[in-house]
């Protein structure tokens, strides 16, 4: 999700580009690893702006360090020319302050070059945050959409992470609940649950077109290349 399986996942992993590793080459908006991720650096308690702990700029650099160290300048969203201007544009538009604490937590010099690792880290981290009004919404809506028979069950599964199954068992409402910001979350809940969304016959293919309508909000607010 935001870096993991399937299409909403891919994307934010993407997306997330000040944020996971992957292999982006320079000038797209959603590629790899300095692609689209989600982190960059101010903190806004409601998912909007403000400025946390060292700021965009601090944790864009942080990024920014990651991404050289791992991959080199090649796999700079935008470029290395590009990247800092970018980085900060999509933190404003993207990142929750969850998802911004994740990153200043664990993006540094000591963390090995592998997604798992860094992906590991940032969801372990999220045990300890409460979910903003609009995060416990969107989880709601999407339980009672998908799994109304085990509402309860749904929001544990979709909000917790299991360490011992790893980073590949997280799912998109995990992702979409936690990294990004209220404003593109009470999109996602109004397009993508309930009579809105076209559920399937099962919990799996629910679970998968929502992934498919949830990138859709996801990647119109993840911000341009400058020209």
């Amino acid at each position: 999700m935001l870096r993991r399986s399937i299409a909403f996942a891919a994307s934010l992993v993407v997306a997330a580009a000040c944020s996971s590793s992957g292999s982006d080459g320079g000038a797209t908006t959603t590629g790899g690893d300095g692609g689209a991720t989600n982190d960059g650096g101010a903190t806004r308690p409601d998912g909007g702006g403000g400025t946390g702990d060292g700021g965009a700029g601090s944790l864009c650099e942080k990024t920014r360090a990651y991404v050289e160290r791992c991959g080199g300048e090649g796999e700079l969203n935008c470029g290395a020319s590009g990247f800092d201007a970018w980085c900060a544009a999509n933190d404003q538009a993207v990142n929750s302050e969850a998802f911004r604490r994740a990153e200043e937590k664990c993006l540094g010099p000591d963390l090995a070059c592998d997604a798992n690792a860094r992906r590991d880290c940032e969801y372990r981290s999220y045990g300890t945050e409460t979910p903003t009004s609009a995060q416990s919404a969107l989880v709601d809506a999407y339980c009672k959409t998908c799994e109304p028979g085990d509402v309860a069950g749904c929001t544990t599964r979709s909000t917790a992470y299991d360490p011992a199954a790893g980073p590949k068992s997280v799912s998109d409402i995990f992702i979409a609940a936690w990294e990004l910001r209220d404003s593109i979350v009470d999109s996602i809940r109004t397009k993508c649950t309930g009579a809105a969304l076209d559920a399937g016959a099962d919990a799996a293919a629910c679970a998968a077109a929502f992934a498919s309508c949830a990138a859709e909000p996801y990647l119109d607010a993840v911000p341009d290349c400058a020209k």
